[in-house]
């Protein structure tokens, strides 16, 4: 478990310059996907996912929503900015939670979800977006969810799932080729994490495919690393670049030809602890 805090610590650290870069480029810090139903710009596209998280999460005034795997606080910052109640973002990565911080009214705290430092039945909504992805143990991460949730609470993900579970030896190690270069575990299906999800007492309310309204932000990474990757060749060569940074882009490209192969899927799912 050490062993994988630091790898998405390392990645987060190693890939900040890449993220600060799109942040100017889209108008936003935020580091996720957006959705491009009616959006006519990343910036729009980004605010319509946060719109339809919040949607399903219905978040009710008063009510807490605990941003588990926040990034830099660009959701949890949106929100807290309009919503009356606490907003609290957590992140295993200390400069990521320092960013979050100086970005808005939310309170960050530098610490691992699946071990969160909060009370039992403490938070109303726990939001999840491209986090749960990471999580080496989904069975732990979800009992710790339902930990913290009060009776009524819900679960809101919006992620990366394989498409298949019987994906084939060489379909697997094409995923491992990006997987691997983000600090992920191998991806598992919805369906998959929905039956772990029942089996911690989390039951499904909603589940929507947006793949398609995602596609373009997802696609948009490997574009910008596909175009940049030779000047960063050249960066690393003069040994201002690292080998991390440089997989890291790879891992980008890998993303988009998974994708484009069909090999994963891009889902909304939103359970409720009763």
């Amino acid at each position: 478990m050490l062993h994988h805090h630091h790898a998405v610590r390392a990645f987060y650290r190693q890939t900040d310059w890449m993220f600060r870069v799109l942040g100017i480029i889209r108008g936003s810090q935020a580091m996720h996907a957006g959705l491009w139903q009616q959006a006519r710009s990343h910036r729009a596209a980004l605010r319509s996912i946060d719109e339809t998280l919040l949607a399903a999460a219905q978040l009710a005034p008063g009510e807490c929503l605990l941003d588990a795997g926040c990034g830099a606080g660009a959701s949890a910052n949106a929100i807290a900015a309009r919503h009356d109640g606490p907003v609290i973002g957590l992140t295993i990565v200390p400069e990521q939670a320092k960013r979050a911080r100086r970005g808005g009214p939310a309170t960050f705290v530098c610490a691992d979800y699946a071990a969160a430092p909060l009370c039992n039945a403490s938070c109303d909504v726990v939001w999840m977006l491209e986090s749960i992805c990471h999580a080496p143990d989904k069975p732990a991460l979800l009992a710790e969810i339902r930990r913290v949730l009060r009776p009524g609470g819900r679960l809101v993900i919006a992620d990366r799932f394989a498409a298949r579970s019987d994906l084939s030896p060489v379909e697997r190690k094409q995923l491992r080729s990006w997987l691997r270069a983000w600090a992920m575990p191998d991806l598992v299906t919805a369906d998959e994490l929905i039956a772990l999800a029942e089996t911690a007492g989390l039951h499904l309310c909603q589940r929507e495919d947006l793949t398609l309204s995602a596609g373009p932000s997802l696609r948009f990474l490997g574009h910008f690393a596909q175009l940049t990757l030779p000047a960063a060749l050249v960066l690393r060569a003069l040994r201002l670049q690292s080998e991390l940074q440089i997989e890291a882009m790879r891992g980008c490209i890998a993303q988009t030809r998974t994708l484009n192969a069909g090999l994963w899927r891009y889902y909304l799912l939103v359970f409720r602890y009763q």
